[in-house]
């Protein structure tokens, strides 16, 4: 399946280039949003299968910080070629691109664990998705995760409209100033990777949460004691997006493993979790934005970031009472 997206993918932008008209133009992009979904679902799993577990989360944070690296060089690259070439050349250079990272995993992706055959049926897969949402680790790994977006995303949907509209900033400027959110996930990645040992230890998860909260802090201390347009708004979500960029990787690993459920529809399951809150989030978040302004947009991060603490606080003591009765059951 892995490999099968990454194909789809490559074609669907080498089609963008025969393209001729809007509804064929969306048709393709339609076509690689799915083929996207089929390489998070599956790939994300498939590293955590292949790897233990203080090495798959550590992987984890290097793929997250290789993902966020996107919405900052994207963007500036693409605008950049578009004054030299047709905008199609574009998808050409993405569709090469594809080609290369599928022959990457073809050459060097380890295998997984060999099951043996198993017949499609779609009552079971109906059944594994209702246990997977009756589980309580994952139900309170998805909240977790879920809400610990909602600050950045819609902080990344609404901030053109602080920056550029509210803030009267040009579009590089714009750029260059979501480099500190994401530059300091990117770092938070990066500590984990070299200096963490065992990112899995609740000691660790829980030094994180206190940065989470100051960055927190700053977006509505800050807007309302020293109103500024955008300083406060940028600083605030780097703190909060460093906290979480420490333990993201490993919340998500307890979300996917604590649990005997089937990896695949565990990791698709939390995937629709999330878009979905994104979704709404970033919705409330513009409604908020035009109706009230910094302050009440920032209150959405402050509730949500405030609401993790307590989700990640059960999803922890849910983790350990399972990992107690799984040495229990050893023995």
């Amino acid at each position: 399946m892995l490999l099968a997206g990454a194909l789809i993918f490559t074609l669907a932008c080498a089609a963008t280039l025969l393209t001729t008209s809007m509804t064929q133009f969306l048709v393709a992009r339609f076509v690689q949003g799915t083929s996207i979904c089929f390489i998070a679902t599956v790939g994300y799993v498939t590293v955590q299968e292949a790897f233990g577990q203080t090495k798959a989360i550590k992987l984890m944070a290097i793929i997250t910080s290789i993902v966020l690296v996107a919405p900052v060089i994207g963007p500036l690259s693409g605008a950049a070629l578009m004054h030299f070439v047709h905008w199609k050349v574009l998808f050409g250079i993405i569709a090469v691109m594809g080609l290369l990272a599928l022959c990457g995993l073809l050459l060097a992706m380890p295998e997984t664990v060999q099951r043996g055959a198993v017949p499609f049926s779609a009552v079971s897969v109906l059944r594994d998705f209702r246990n997977v949402f009756r589980n309580p680790i994952f139900l309170t790994g998805a909240a977790t995760l879920s809400l610990s977006y909602i600050p950045m995303m819609s902080w990344v949907a609404v901030s053109p409209v602080i920056l550029i509209d509210a803030g009267g900033m040009s579009t590089s400027q714009y750029a260059w100033a979501q480099v500190p959110v994401f530059g300091a996930v990117i770092v938070a990645n990066m500590i984990v990777v070299r200096l963490v040992k065992d990112p899995t230890r609740p000691r660790f998860i829980w030094r994180a949460v206190p940065i989470q909260l100051s960055g927190l802090a700053t977006l509505i201390l800050g807007n309302l004691l020293l109103p500024h347009v955008w300083l406060w708004s940028v600083l605030g979500t780097s703190l909060y997006a460093f906290g979480i960029g420490m333990i993201f990787p490993t919340l998500f690993r307890f979300t996917l493993f604590s649990n005997n459920l089937p990896k695949g529809t565990v990791s698709a399951s939390l995937n629709m979790v999330i878009l979905t809150v994104m979704a709404v989030s970033v919705e409330v978040g513009r409604w908020l934005w035009f109706h009230g302004g910094r302050l009440p947009f920032h209150l959405l991060a402050a509730v949500a970031g405030v609401i993790v603490v307590f989700t990640l606080a059960t999803l922890l003591q849910r983790v350990r009472q399972h990992e107690t009765a799984e040495l229990a059951a050893e023995k």
